[in-house]
């Protein structure tokens, strides 16, 4: 293990992962029944069409920028994915108790926006005027990339109080190694993990962003780069006064620097294997590269990564061609896994039959929409003129109950106004109340 030039490893600090609730203000309450209003329009959309969609296909928008619905959760929030970050909403009748909008910024967003633009986009043009402008955090990785391979890792080196210990193991060319290295479990718990390795299974777009971030910073991406990351709660966070996102982002240095003194990695060849083994090895020396990794931690250089929001274009999210080439190609294996083997005049023959289907769906709608428009509605006033005598008098004593006690700010009393002045003329074309005037 080259411990002897830990001090010239190349690495970058920075926030992996920043989850936080969202206080809502006053208009939170319009902003929750414009996101249900648009998610049943979608539903019956679709279902006008005849399509089985599922909850992906339906696509929102808040302040003009594009989300995924991805359903609700088990805790109780309307759930929505963005390229850069995920929101959740929920009914604010329900579980009042707890914010009504929680946010989590991921890794592409962090890393193409930079943190501090990516939090105000989301704050800013995302919730902007639904918030009191309050950010109670929830989580937040503080992580480190380094030029170190940590396959070598086993409990022994890990010097802590924590007795939850795992490790993910790889077989790579015949042989094994370690992936990642767990120490700890919520609300406070230590990563370090292949970084190539994780990203093998990444959309290229990821990839090819944190690869230009390691490029940035000296890397030599044929050489191991790993991941050394602290995951701490909102209950962990609490214990040293750290409430919202700016706590944490002004205490992030001296937060990473204590998760060291936490949890350390020894330096095995400092003490003898036997010592190794037993309660011993709490006098070995802290491994160079932990020494190097707890003091070089700092975001300063991070949090100045800038892009101004008047140049982030509108992010919309449409199915595209991308998209639906790895459905495609996952249909096409089960195919040829139950022994089959599709043509290209297959797949003509599929893709004119749905486009057909589809157009024909899209007409009939459009011819039912077209009957309905031809089909008017009779107005209020209209309506009256089939009541009898004695049906105007109920309906009036209806709406002077409903209106009673309403307040005149309210939508409602506007239609109420509406319909008892309606009435009221009615009424008066009948004699059966006195004209006002």
């Amino acid at each position: 293990m080259p411990y002897s030039n830990a001090g010239k490893l190349p690495y970058a600090c920075g926030v992996d992962a920043l989850y936080y609730f969202a206080q809502s203000g006053a208009f939170y309450d319009r902003l929750y029944q414009n996101i249900i209003d648009q998610i049943e329009d979608k539903k019956a959309y679709f279902k006008s069409l005849n399509y089985q969609y599922a909850d992906n296909d339906i696509i929102v928008n808040i302040n003009g920028i594009d989300v995924v619905y991805s359903g609700m959760g088990r805790d109780g929030f309307h759930w929505f994915n963005h390229d850069f970050f995920r929101s959740g909403f929920k009914d604010p009748e329900k579980a009042m108790n707890i914010h009504n909008i929680r946010i989590q910024l991921n890794s592409a967003g962090i890393y193409t926006l930079g943190l501090k633009s990516l939090i105000e986009y989301v704050n800013t043009k995302y919730l902007g005027g639904y918030t009191m402008n309050v950010f109670p955090i929830t989580r937040i990785d503080l992580n480190m990339f380094i030029q170190h391979d940590f396959s070598y890792l086993r409990k022994e080196m890990i010097l802590s109080k924590k007795q939850n210990h795992s490790a993910a193991i790889g077989e790579r060319s015949n042989a094994y190694e370690l992936e990642t290295y767990y120490v700890g479990k919520k609300p406070f718990l230590l990563r370090i993990y292949n970084k190539h390795k994780e990203l093998q299974g990444a959309i290229p777009i990821k990839r090819e962003i944190m690869y230009n971030h390691f490029g940035i910073h000296g890397m030599d991406l044929e050489k191991p780069i790993f991941n050394v990351e602290f995951e701490m709660h909102r209950e962990y966070l609490k214990q040293y006064g750290i409430d919202t996102i700016d706590d944490a982002l002004k205490r992030a240095r001296v937060l990473f620097k204590n998760a060291c003194d936490q949890i350390k990695l020894i330096d095995p060849e400092s003490i003898s294997e036997k010592a190794l083994n037993s309660s011993n090895r709490k006098r070995a020396t802290i491994s160079p590269i932990w020494n190097h990794i707890k003091y070089h931690y700092d975001i300063t250089e991070f949090m100045q990564i800038d892009t101004p929001l008047e140049k982030i274009e509108k992010i919309s999210f449409r199915y595209s061609l991308q998209d639906a080439e790895k459905t495609m190609k996952k249909v096409i294996t089960r195919l040829l896994v139950h022994g089959n083997d599709p043509t290209l005049l297959f797949f003509l023959d599929v893709l004119q039959r749905a486009k057909a289907e589809f157009d024909l769906r899209v007409n009939s709608k459009k011819l039912h929409e077209d009957h309905k428009e031809e089909q008017k509605q009779p107005t209020f006033e209209e309506e009256l003129k089939q009541y009898s005598d004695e049906g105007l008098w109920n309906l009036d004593h209806r709406l002077s109950i409903e209106m009673d006690g309403l307040d005149m700010d309210s939508p409602l009393y506007d239609d109420l106004s509406y319909r008892y002045i309606a009435l009221t003329n009615e009424m008066q074309r009948r004699k059966l109340i006195p004209d006002m005037f």
